[in-house]
């Protein structure tokens, strides 16, 4: 459903400039902070006071309010915390999208080369993931961090003492980002098995692409997921709850609980694997030429395989929670891309590529301004 809320689109436009100017800027400032509390403080503000918005709102609130997920104990210290300090029912939001969007520009940091299109892009990325999987978003603050030591400990030379701080570190972050969303446990495997498996090897694009077609037009409709529902019952031993979620495997997995709300039209898919396969082979072409960094690489291959696993799972909620933040990383390859366009030489088929990166604002910048429905309150709304 179209809306055009004036409130809403405006804001989040103003939003979006702030983000574009601090990444214009901030590779040429000696204070890169000032623009990564701006743009905190601004993401915080936009988020914070969003009402009625994101799965669960108002269940949420009352957990916020009345500790009614004492499982996730970080979670409910969290909440105490906040209550303690003054943070009411309708300003939670706001704590809670600080540490994410701080964490996740303090991860933005290491590539200030890339500022100018990273900033932008990277909050298209994940405005939405912050927005829908709330509890999870937070918990994913500590994963940005963790990825940060994860990669510093591979590209610097650190003396014993200082590796074992740093593993110590990586084990507290993970444990942070689980005590507050157990699905963040997946993630934090997923991302750290990729980065030391493919150590800095780029996915060929003859493999990523063809993965993808299947996995979007074939897979996504022609496999019966509810043979996986034995292994997700033995993943709910994993934590109470994931077991919550698994012991409702059918709910997840039959043809009755497919998801209709999530179907893509056959034109939705073509530009999609259009857009995300341009990414794919520019993206792969980029590396290879460039001098490029292990983490570069690794965030590439986090994105390729998230986006490829997630387009299996499309119509199904659970599993989508665990790859959507993995394919959000594609906004640090489109960055790559875009900041080395000017390097390279390009066919006039790769050029045409460049018109498929046009399906990510489209998709994560557009759709999110228009395509809301009656999701564009504020607080002031009500």
């Amino acid at each position: 459903m179209y809306t055009f809320d004036i409130d809403y689109i405006l804001i989040n436009m103003l939003m979006f400039l702030f983000f574009v100017y601090a990444g214009r800027n901030i590779d040429k400032s000696k204070h890169p902070w000032q623009y990564i509390w701006l743009c905190s403080i601004v993401f915080t503000i936009v988020l914070g006071c969003r009402y009625m918005r994101g799965n669960d709102y108002l269940r949420f609130q009352m957990t916020f309010m009345y500790d009614q997920d004492k499982t996730e104990v970080l979670f409910t210290f969290i909440n105490r915390f906040l209550r303690w300090v003054g943070v009411t029912k309708y300003t939670f939001l706001c704590a809670y999208s600080l540490p994410f969007i701080l964490c996740g520009l303090y991860f933005c940091k290491r590539y200030v080369s890339l500022s100018k299109f990273l900033y932008p892009a990277f909050l298209l990325a994940f405005i939405f993931f912050d927005e829908y999987c709330i509890r999870q978003a937070l918990g994913f603050s500590f994963i940005f961090i963790y990825m940060v030591v994860l990669f510093n400990m591979d590209e610097e030379e650190c003396k014993l003492r200082a590796k074992i701080r740093n593993f110590l570190l990586l084990i507290v972050c993970a444990l942070a980002a689980v005590s507050i969303h157990s699905v963040n446990a997946l993630n934090v495997v997923f991302i750290t098995a990729i980065f030391i498996v493919l150590r800095g090897k780029c996915i060929p694009w003859f493999i990523s692409i063809p993965s993808f077609l299947v996995s979007s037009f074939v897979l996504s409709n022609s496999i019966d997921w509810s043979l996986f529902q034995n292994s997700l019952s033995y993943l709910g031993n994993f934590s109470e709850k994931f077991y919550i979620y698994t012991t409702r495997a059918n709910s997840f997995f039959s043809s009755d609980a497919f998801q209709n709300d999530y179907t893509r039209s056959v034109g939705g898919k073509i530009l999609e694997c259009f857009g995300h396969c341009s990414l794919f082979y520019l993206g792969c072409k980029t590396i290879k030429k460039i001098p490029s960094p292990k983490s570069i690489v690794a965030l590439y291959n986090i994105y390729v395989i998230g986006s490829i696993i997630d387009m299996c799972f499309w119509n199904y909620e659970l599993l989508r929670r665990v790859f959507d933040p993995m394919l959000a990383f594609w906004c640090f390859s489109i960055a790559f891309v875009l900041e080395n366009a000017s390097k390279l030489k390009y066919t006039t088929q790769e050029k045409f590529m460049f018109l498929g990166l046009l399906y990510f604002p489209y998709e994560m910048g557009f759709k999110y301004l228009v395509e809301r429905g009656q999701m564009t309150l504020f607080l002031w709304d009500m």
